[in-house]
């Protein structure tokens, strides 16, 4: 039988999202592991305005997913969504202080599950894995289908 990239890449996906939700603050604090990555991504962009739009576009992920997913986050007191002057509709999205203060342990468990998928991969190796993903993604998004 031939082997599916598809299946393969899910099976990874899964053993991530186990491993994150084992860690510590991924079980104490109603955080998944999505969670910890979005957090982390307004963390290191917190020098601009994030909206709903540059977390679909950074996660590859549809708008009524993030929908979901913000609401969860608002709901568990990670993010507040801020109205901006000049569009009553546009609303960024800030952490609050609870989010904040849990990023540095988020930052350690999500550079942990990195090295264990880094191990034993050599440096072209890995740039070799991001090209190919690269061409993975880029092959989804085409419009000749």
């Amino acid at each position: 039988m031939e082997k599916s990239i598809g299946l393969e890449l899910r099976s990874v996906n899964n053993q991530i999202k186990r491993y994150l939700n084992t860690l510590p603050v991924f079980q104490s604090n109603e955080v998944s592991g999505i969670y910890g990555y979005v957090i982390g991504y307004i963390y290191r962009n917190s020098d601009k305005d994030v909206f709903q739009k540059d977390i679909e576009e950074e996660f590859s992920i549809r708008r009524s997913s993030v929908t979901n997913l913000l609401c969860q986050m608002e709901k568990y007191g990670l993010i507040e969504r801020l109205s901006v002057s000049g569009d009553g509709r546009l609303k960024k999205v800030v952490l609050t202080k609870k989010a904040v203060d849990m990023q540095l342990e988020i930052e350690q468990g999500i550079a942990g599950v990195e090295e264990k998928l880094k191990k034993g991969l050599s440096d072209s190796e890995q740039e070799q894995l991001f090209k190919l993903l690269a061409k993975l993604k880029s092959n989804l998004t085409a419009t000749d289908n």
